[in-house]
């Protein structure tokens, strides 16, 4: 597992870097890895499911700093032989097939200082130089962070990408109490929510009730219920939004394993319309997947699951310090949120005809998306034509509309970011 900074053509004072690339590696690390992580994408166990169950993967790719001979940091990827598919908007315009290495979602762990940052940039750099893979990503990096900055200064101009999407990322910090955390909400706001309850209990008197789903022995009538929301939502018919498939099944069978997971469904007259889904990882609920049937959309249940799951965060056995909404920025996260950063990929390159290629095609693409995405925004003629168009594709899969996900829009590059399980919340309609 040894590869000392002579061996990678890097100097670092004191530093040395080791690379585990077999799952037994792993396991000699699992003390110091699960001390560190924070959250559950980077979770040893939830890397290991990953990876028995992601197409195209090949070994693991987890870069250990020691300094002075004691582990001070860490990077969790994997190596993989997959086929992108590169979007402007919902439409494909390329499929390459390429060999990366995959850095996951807060897989940063331990001391992220400066040198740290830069001496794993420095070591990734050498890793695509010799061969290893075409690309390095890094799916979700923290803009005022030490490794965006190193990723995206250090490497010179043709081995770094360009026009990378930067989302904002919503977050709350809870008080003491739900009451605190109420009332901290706008007037307005506090309003809506009160306003959207009552009109939902009126209209279903005795008939509402919200089951919550804990255990691996409830995880297959989770999936089946969320699947009776999801099964005819736009976000179904073009790829992205909850799919009980393998990854994500299993995602959710280790989260219920080690008693992460939170899934909760809201029944009206014994028929589900809402869901949210997310794992409670040490002192945070992450949510994940989020959605409800456009059919009751006037009494807004998506706005009863979400305020249920965070009552929920303040109760003894499952209490929470944090909630994090992940990337996007729509109108419900701005209302409950009180904390952001942006966030986003970072992408590296070998200095080789197929790194540089593959460099041209993302980088071209994100430029091409950009731009169309702020000329969307800024013409009411083509916001009308997304409506338009997005009504249809709702036709071909289901009877109900989109309105409200279109008045909600603000461009969420979420189903265009490296594919991987439960990182990221959607808001869907059946």
């Amino acid at each position: 597992m040894h590869w000392d900074h002579n061996e990678l053509g890097i100097e670092g004072k004191g530093l040395t870097l080791r690379i585990a690339k077999t799952i037994p590696e792993l396991e000699q690390l699992r003390e110091i890895w699960s001390l560190w992580c924070e959250g559950p994408m980077a979770d040893i166990d939830y890397f290991r499911a990953s990876a028995q169950c992601t197409a195209g993967f090949l070994r693991p790719h987890v870069m250990v700093v020691y300094r002075d001979g004691l582990p001070d940091c860490m990077l969790i990827g994997r190596l993989e032989d997959t086929q992108l598919t590169l979007r402007v908007g919902y439409k494909t315009l390329f499929q390459p097939r390429v060999r990366r290495l995959l850095f996951v979602q807060g897989g940063f762990l331990g001391d992220q200082s400066q040198e740290n940052s830069e001496f794993l940039v420095r070591g990734i750099a050498s890793c695509l130089q010799r061969g290893d893979a075409d690309a390095a990503e890094f799916m979700r990096v923290r803009e005022d962070s030490a490794l965006y900055c190193a990723a995206r200064q250090k490497p010179n101009f043709l081995c770094r990408g360009h026009f990378l999407p930067v989302e904002e990322h919503r977050f709350v910090r809870l008080p003491e109490s739900f009451d605190k955390f109420f009332q901290g909400l706008s007037r307005k706001n506090r309003h809506e929510f009160r306003r959207h309850e009552k009109k939902l209990k009126d209209a279903f008197a005795g008939q509402v009730r919200i089951r919550c789903y804990r255990t691996e022995e409830e995880l297959e009538d989770l999936a089946q219920e969320v699947d009776k929301v999801s099964e005819k939502t736009y976000q179904r018919a073009i790829g992205a939004g909850f799919k009980s498939d393998v990854e994500n099944y299993e995602a959710l069978r280790v989260a219920a394993h080690r008693g992460w997971m939170r899934g909760c469904v809201l029944y009206l007259a014994e028929q589900p319309c809402a869901f949210l889904i997310g794992n409670h990882y040490k002192n945070t609920f992450h949510a994940n997947f989020m959605g409800f049937d456009s059919a009751f959309s006037k009494y807004s249940p998506g706005l009863h699951i979400l305020l249920h799951s965070i009552e929920e965060c303040f109760e003894p056995d499952r209490r929470a310090t944090e909630i994090d909404f992940g990337g996007g920025d729509r109108q419900y996260k701005r209302a409950v949120c009180n904390q952001s950063c942006k966030d986003g990929p970072v992408r590296l390159y070998a200095l080789s005809f197929g790194g540089l290629k593959l460099n041209c095609l993302q980088s071209g693409t994100s430029l091409i998306d950009g731009c169309a995405r702020k000329l969307l925004l800024r013409s009411p003629l083509l916001q009308k034509l997304k409506k338009t168009w997005l009504r249809w594709l709702q036709k071909s899969v289901g009877p109900d509309t989109l309105e409200q996900e279109c008045q909600d829009d603000r461009g969420d590059r979420g189903s265009r970011q490296p594919s991987t399980t439960m990182s990221r919340l959607e808001v869907q309609h059946k």
